[in-house]
């Protein structure tokens, strides 16, 4: 929680208010640690979920039957996903950047398609 400033001029910011920096530098903050943390269980869950697909399919025969290849395609899909994000940002940034706020829907949808297509090709 941040401070009252501005007592020697006057002004007596409330602790809350908007335009007491020590506010805004706790709000700030907090939003930097809720995303750093969200980002941080997403990482985790998807690893976990890596990791118990192939321990999964390492008790199954015909997966091992199959071999290798068939024991780490959730690794293959999680690699291709990397990629395809990666080419997806570029089409974002460069391709076709959002120049207006009323153009942020059409390239978000631009985004979903062209992902999931190439995600379905590979």
């Amino acid at each position: 929680s941040g401070k009252v400033i501005g007592v020697g001029d006057g002004k007596k910011l409330d602790e809350d208010s908007p335009y007491n920096p020590a506010c805004i530098a706790d709000n700030v903050g907090d939003n930097v640690g809720d995303v750093a943390g969200m980002g941080s269980d997403l990482f985790g869950s998807f690893g976990e979920a890596s990791c118990a697909a192939m321990l999964i399919g390492s008790a199954s025969a015909s997966i091992v039957e199959e071999g290798w290849a068939a024991l780490v395609f959730p690794l293959f899909i999680s690699a291709t996903g990397i990629i395809v994000c990666m080419l997806c940002s570029f089409v974002a940034t460069d391709i076709q950047p959002v120049r207006r706020e009323a153009d942020i829907e059409t390239a978000l949808k631009i985004q979903l398609g062209l992902t999931s297509l190439l995600m379905t090709v590979a």
